[in-house]
């Protein structure tokens, strides 16, 4: 059974944001179209993550106490009904923008079940020789499906209409769906669980300091997350003085680097369980400050996508960590914080390290970044009185 779920969830998660993105970015276009503000366009992308932190205690509730497989069945059926209504509503235009942001607002909700509840489910049913294999497999379906997607929309934007983009997210919907049909039952919590034998309420906290510490370490990756949203566009033009033209290249080269660090964290999965967790938050930080200084194309680039292989081995070192070493009452909680706070991390990152570049340039960005990295990893030792 582990071994259907194994490749059943990666393939669930592929269809599910393949087709998310697919839209968003095609919504984000239309808005950019209609108004004319990135700052809007930008809001569009990132305003799915806002229902689940609303409603954070909610979704922590729901993780423990039911089938996970059967609330991404509710997620994905709710999504695919919301999503054919998009595409047979009877207007268009501004009327049709402003209806279909306001579903991929409440749509947000129903993805971060989907996505969370997949991870409780992987950790309910497979043994743990095989969990963090199954955890890397699943961020690999996740985002190759998020560049699927965007690789879909641009040449797709120009020949389809939004009704379009809404049928055929619907039919991705409906194959995520077919796919969650095929998941397995794994059950709610047993008695002894989450507090449920004494009737006490959940509680969105990680109680175990040493949780809390790998938290605090894998919200640097949102925090770095946030930055290189900025950097896409920051070091082509304003470190290397180049255009458009390097802007695609830079981008094209950071889709390709972060897929290399999934892989490459694939198979270095020992490698990552036995070495200090500290040691993934400051290894990307050398190559970073280097591609950055020495600002000429070929090091720059080579620099910078070492940094983005190792931010995404770091990623996967901290996610899979947290699922493994979490209680099984404990997972829905981290996982809840995970679609959460990571998120809300990356925002306030991309307003933050943005504003430092525009005011004092990228250097002085980059420096804060490895500032903000080495701190919250000094983090317990600063902190410890001497004897």
């Amino acid at each position: 059974m582990s071994v259907w779920v194994l490749y059943t969830v990666p393939a669930v998660l592929f269809v599910n944001t393949l087709g998310s993105f697919f839209v968003l970015l095609r919504l984000s276009t239309a808005v950019s179209d209609a108004t004319g503000s990135g700052l809007l366009a930008g809001a569009v992308l990132s305003a799915p993550w806002l229902p689940a932190l609303i409603l954070a205690p909610f979704l922590n509730r729901i993780l423990g106490e039911r089938d996970p497989g059967r609330l991404v069945r509710i997620a994905e059926a709710t999504s695919l009904v919301l999503t054919a209504s998009l595409a047979a509503l009877p207007v268009s235009g501004t009327a049709l923008v402003v209806v279909a942001v306001s579903v991929v607002l409440v749509r947000g909700f129903f993805e971060a079940m989907t996505r969370s509840a997949t991870s409780v489910l992987l950790r309910r049913l497979v043994d743990a020789r095989r969990l963090n294999r199954a955890n890397t497999f699943a961020e690999i379906g996740k985002l190759a499906g998020t560049s699927a997607g965007a690789a879909a929309a641009g040449p797709l934007s120009g020949a389809l209409g939004p009704h379009a983009f809404f049928a055929l997210n619907a039919l991705t919907l409906a194959g995520s769906l077919l796919l969650a049909g095929t998941l397995p039952k794994a059950g709610p919590p047993g008695a002894g669980e989450e507090g449920a034998a004494s009737g006490r309420p959940r509680r969105l906290r990680l109680e175990d300091p040493a949780l809390r510490r790998l938290f605090a370490l894998f919200l640097l990756v949102a925090f770095w997350q946030g930055f290189h949203t900025v950097a896409v566009n920051v070091v082509p033009r304003d470190v290397l003085g180049g255009g458009t033209s390097l802007v695609g290249v830079f981008v094209a080269l950071s889709a390709v680097a972060i897929f290399a660090g999934s892989f490459a964290a694939l198979s270095a999965q020992r490698r990552l369980t036995r070495m200090p967790a500290e040691v993934w938050a400051i290894a990307p930080m050398a190559p970073l400050a280097a591609a950055i200084a020495i600002a000429r194309v070929g090091p720059t680039l080579a620099g910078y996508l070492i940094f983005l292989v190792l931010f995404e081995v770091a990623y996967v070192a901290y996610n899979n960590r947290l699922l493994a070493q979490a209680r099984p009452e404990e997972v829905p909680v981290v996982v809840t914080l995970r679609a959460t706070l990571l998120p809300a991390g990356v925002i306030v990152s991309i307003l933050v390290v943005g504003l430092l570049a525009d005011l004092a340039g990228p250097l002085v960005a980059v420096l804060a970044v490895i500032a903000v990295t080495v701190l919250v990893t000094a983090a317990p030792w600063l902190g410890r009185r001497p004897r």
